[in-house]
């Protein structure tokens, strides 16, 4: 019995100890996390940031609105045959430079050598025929015929004169009645002497038959035609490029048939490029031909190039009721294709005189637009309102002067009225 007492006694003892000890522990650790938040918290409140600061720029700003539309090539021919034909050779593949005048595929040639060579026959036949019509016997004939049709006529004018004359002389009772008769026989012979002497003059030059010079010389005229023509289809036989670019198409192969509807090439001159797009009224007061203006490619991760405005649709079309625009690029080095994507970007508005920040230095907030400012080592939180805008400025006004200094970054983690150090 007295055992058991002294190891219960023994036992309390031991355990208040233990719980004495424990609870100085608590007290301690609890006191070291209260010094080192307090420590913490002293620390944040010493911390000061360091921020970038940009005047605000005053001068001009424009508003600038983009236009999506494609590149296509300054030039575009489909090259089709003449004529139809068997395909005998393609000279060109797709994506192959050529150059105007280059041979890019050709038609069986056969027929057409066959009908020019008969055509040159003809021809031949044609100048024998005119060369024996104009030997020297013929144009004798001809030299002695007109004489004798110039001889007449000769005649005929002085006996009609002669005839006149005496009909004058009878009114008056000069002559006698005899004497007019006889003058108007031989005016009457006279004229019976000259038609036939035109009319034998009009047979010998239009006689029928391969004797006739001027049927000879048509036939010279008409054979020389067919020779001609015939040279065309055989040269027609042969398709070549007319302007120097890519190839982008093909729809020819060895032996297949052509025709003038089926079987072409399409050559394209991307050395400059065209980017077309639409634009509403509004903007065409703001454009002029020559102007410069940036284009960004999609296809080169926004690349931006410079485009000249080359035309402006004169009339609006009747699709949406918009006017076509078109842009020269170059493209000499060849980065650019036909068929890309683009955004074409024009000035919509333009104010001089106003206040503008980068547009990054605006932060918005339950709809309303603040700017952070530096006045006195402190944060200050200003609300704006904004005016036009483009990929890099916005116009500001509002309570901010020009005179203002504003941060371009960080704003998000920037409290008003709190302190910071500016560095340059």
């Amino acid at each position: 019995m007295n055992f058991k007492k002294f190891s219960i006694k023994g036992f309390k003892k031991k355990n208040l100890i233990f719980v004495i000890v424990l609870g100085v522990v608590v007290v301690l650790a609890v006191g070291g996390v209260r010094a080192l938040t307090k420590n913490k918290k002293v620390d944040t409140k010493q911390e000061i940031k360091n921020v970038r600061i940009k005047k605000i720029t005053l001068g001009s700003i424009s508003d600038n609105v983009e236009y999506e539309g494609t590149l296509k090539p300054a030039k575009e021919v489909a090259v089709l045959p003449k004529t139809g034909g068997k395909v005998i050779s393609v000279n060109v593949n797709v994506g192959d430079k050529v150059t105007e005048g280059q041979v890019l595929y050709t038609l069986d040639k056969e027929e057409s050598e066959a009908n020019l060579e008969s055509q040159q026959a003809a021809l031949a036949s044609a100048e024998a025929d005119l060369e024996k019509t104009s030997d020297s016997s013929q144009a004798q004939q001809i030299s002695q015929a007109e004489q004798t049709y110039g001889k007449a006529q000769v005649e005929f004018n002085n006996v009609e004169d002669n005839y006149n004359k005496m009909q004058k002389l009878y009114g008056t009772g000069a002559i006698s009645k005899k004497d007019l008769d006889d003058t108007k026989k031989q005016y009457d012979n006279a004229s019976i002497d000259l038609k036939s002497a035109k009319d034998n003059l009009d047979i010998i030059e239009n006689k029928i038959g391969p004797q006739s010079t001027r049927s000879a010389a048509a036939r010279v005229s008409q054979s020389e035609a067919g020779v001609s023509t015939a040279q065309i289809q055989l040269n027609n036989s042969t398709i070549t490029s007319p302007i120097s670019g890519i190839v982008s198409e093909k729809d020819v192969e060895v032996g297949k048939m052509t025709s003038s509807q089926s079987g072409s090439v399409t050559v394209i001159d991307s050395s400059t490029l065209t980017a077309e797009i639409t634009v509403p009224d509004n903007m065409i007061g703001k454009i002029k031909v020559g102007q410069s203006v940036p284009i960004s490619i999609n296809a080169l991760d926004n690349k931006v190039v410079n485009g000249i405005i080359d035309t402006i649709s004169p009339a609006a079309n009747s699709k949406d009721k918009c006017y076509t625009i078109k842009a020269k690029i170059d493209n000499a080095n060849g980065d650019l294709k036909a068929g890309m994507f683009v955004k074409v970007s024009l000035q919509s508005d333009t104010k001089d005189n106003v206040l503008s920040v980068p547009n990054q230095a605006i932060k918005t907030e339950n709809g309303v637009n603040y700017v952070y400012l530096v006045e006195n080592s402190k944060i200050k939180k200003v609300a704006i309102n904004t005016g036009i805008s483009n990929d890099k400025f916005t116009e500001v006004s509002g309570n901010i002067s020009q005179t203002a200094d504003i941060i371009t970054e960080g704003q998000s983690i920037l409290a008003d009225g709190e302190k910071v150090n500016v560095i340059k």
